[in-house]
């Protein structure tokens, strides 16, 4: 068979079975028979059974689910607990997790006022008339190069050569010793002091301006306005806030007045200073520096203050009231300088009862000429005695950093003839070896009533230090 014989074949088949379907439909349609009335009548019947039966199971559901929600609401009636309960739970999920911080140990060190006197400006410079102070801190050095971060009070001006070099009234210093002191392990210097305008204003703005030049770390005066008026230093990964202040001496009462002298209202604008007759502009200051310390991260806070009576032991009222209300701000330690002798250590606690802070009210001299028999107001030594000063300091996992430790290391100024008077700064922690360790004999005896002067002005206060700080 031919394939068109065979698609023919198919066509009829198709057209058959067609045919077949509308016949059984025909078929069909004769054979339906009309409903009669009876069969409408039962049909309508289990129509509205059907209905009846539909609505019943409706109402039902709608009385059942009326009666659960009725008790749901009963239940959170009596039960405010859960409620509260749930409520606590969906907050502390939602709540940020607290912040770890690393637990980290590091020291700050701290030592007293370093002014050079005249016999500095005749004795040190070589042939050329160029000055190099370094072999001063030879044996300092590795003591001052020990904390991880050490700080120090430079008491003068550095107003150039032009203007020469003097000590005592009107100190100008040569430009090295300020790099000689960072290059002995200093890494801060404080320059808020009742002789930073000694030079005036021209040489308060050189100073400055070389500290800038020769990018040495400094706080207590500044160059700009766009500085701000404390220094935040980075150790071992802990932000440490440091200020500095001077106190003004009386003046005409429109002016800020250093040792008599009235100062230019730029530079006292530069200066940070404090009145003792107006101390809450003082602490509101300190204040504002403490809360835009911590904005940038300080978590430590250190000043160094310049204060007190010249050649007392011990010291006034109202440097007591001072560090109290410090303490109260936020400062956790206190460094005093200016009265040239060591004065005491204390430890405060703040008013409300949650901080410490340790506080010296004066660190003495780290390097000065004043010797004993010099010395008219004070000829008992002290004004030859220094103390370093280094607090051991932890940082706990929640952020706070306290005070673990504190050393005390006494020093002396060692001076002696070479071309004139030349000086070292001595440290006294072993004294029995110093002659031995230095290569200079006969200073036993002076070298010993320099270390018992210092602790027995310091013994009481370290004793409450290693009661309070551990």
């Amino acid at each position: 068979m031919t394939n068109e014989e065979k698609q023919k074949q198919l066509r009829r088949q198709t057209q058959r079975a067609i045919r077949h379907a509308k016949a059984k439909q025909a078929r069909y349609q004769k054979r339906k028979v009309p409903m009669t009335a009876r069969q409408k009548r039962l049909r309508k019947r289990k129509q509205q059974r059907c209905i009846l039966l539909c609505a019943t199971a409706a109402l039902f559901c709608l009385i059942l689910f009326g009666f659960i929600s009725l008790i749901r609401f009963a239940v959170s009636l009596f039960s405010p607990s859960d409620s509260t309960q749930t409520v606590s739970v969906e907050t502390e999920t939602s709540a940020p997790p607290p912040v770890s911080y690393p637990e980290v140990d590091f020291t700050i060190g701290s030592t007293g006022c370093i002014l050079l006197h005249s016999p500095f400006m005749t004795s040190y410079p070589d042939e050329n008339g160029n000055y190099d102070f370094s072999n001063v801190f030879r044996y300092i050095t590795p003591y001052y190069s020990q904390p991880d971060f050490m700080t120090a009070e430079f008491e003068g001006s550095l107003g150039g050569a032009d203007l020469g070099y003097s000590g005592y009234p009107m100190f100008n210093s040569p430009d090295i010793i300020i790099e000689n002191m960072k290059d002995s392990g200093i890494d801060l210097q404080f320059l808020a002091t009742n002789h930073i305008y000694d030079s005036l204003k021209d040489g308060f703005e050189r100073t400055l301006q070389i500290y800038d030049q020769k990018q040495i770390a400094h706080t207590g005066a500044r160059s700009s306005f766009s500085e701000p008026a404390y220094y935040i230093a980075e150790i071992s990964g802990v932000k440490v806030g440091f200020l500095n202040y001077v106190y003004e001496t009386p003046g005409d009462g429109k002016s800020t007045s250093l040792n008599g002298m009235i100062i230019d209202q730029t530079s006292a604008s530069l200066l940070n200073t404090f009145q003792y007759d107006n101390l809450e502009s003082f602490y509101h200051e300190v204040e504002q520096s403490i809360s835009e310390m911590k904005e940038k991260g300080a978590r430590f806070f250190f000043m160094n203050i310049h204060w007190g009576e010249e050649y007392q032991l011990t010291e006034a009222d109202y440097q007591d009231k001072i560090a109290q209300k410090l303490c109260d701000l936020g400062i956790d330690a206190i460094i005093g300088g200016h009265p040239h002798v060591i004065q005491p250590i204390d430890v405060l606690t703040s008013s409300d009862g949650t901080r410490k802070t340790f506080c010296i009210y004066s660190t003495g001299n780290a390097l000065s000429n004043q010797r004993t028999y010099l010395m008219d107001e004070m000829p008992t030594g002290h004004t030859e005695d220094g103390v370093m000063v280094t607090l051991s300091l932890h940082q706990s996992k929640d952020g706070t950093v306290s005070i673990k430790g504190v050393d005390l290391l006494p020093t002396w100024v060692y001076r002696f003839q070479d071309n004139g008077s030349k000086y070292y700064i001595l440290p006294l922690d072993d004294v029995e070896h110093l002659e031995e360790k230095t290569g200079i004999y006969d200073i036993y005896a002076e070298a010993n009533a320099s270390r018992e002067r210092t602790m027995e002005i310091l013994s009481d206060g370290l004793l409450k230090c290693q009661q309070n700080f551990h």
